[in-house]
């Protein structure tokens, strides 16, 4: 688990670009040594959009019926768990070269 790197010329893409893009709606990141515009693969949207709504959705749920917590609780943890997993995606985002 690394962060994307250059097709072109191998050169890492900074995650602050990667949060960026995907902060706005999955925009091309350019490379900083080449030019190269690379853009998001579309399995990593489906990814993005499955890990933001499916893991929080069942946390939740288990949060709120077996551990009984209050719903200001449990609101709190999923929007931390939220946070926690988007400071991840850049790790995981996966984007293809246009040269």
């Amino acid at each position: 688990m690394s962060l994307q790197k250059c097709d072109k010329c191998n050169t890492q893409i900074k995650w602050s670009k990667i949060i960026k893009s995907l902060f706005l709606a999955y925009r091309p990141i350019q490379c900083n040594q080449c030019g190269t515009v690379h853009r998001i693969r579309f399995s990593s949207r489906i990814i993005f959009s499955l890990l933001s709504v499916l893991p929080l959705w069942l946390l939740g749920f288990i949060i709120l019926n077996q551990l009984s917590l209050s719903i200001f609780y449990t609101f709190l943890i999923m929007i931390l768990s939220g946070v926690f997993l988007f400071l991840l995606f850049p790790f995981l985002a996966k984007y293809k070269s246009e040269y």
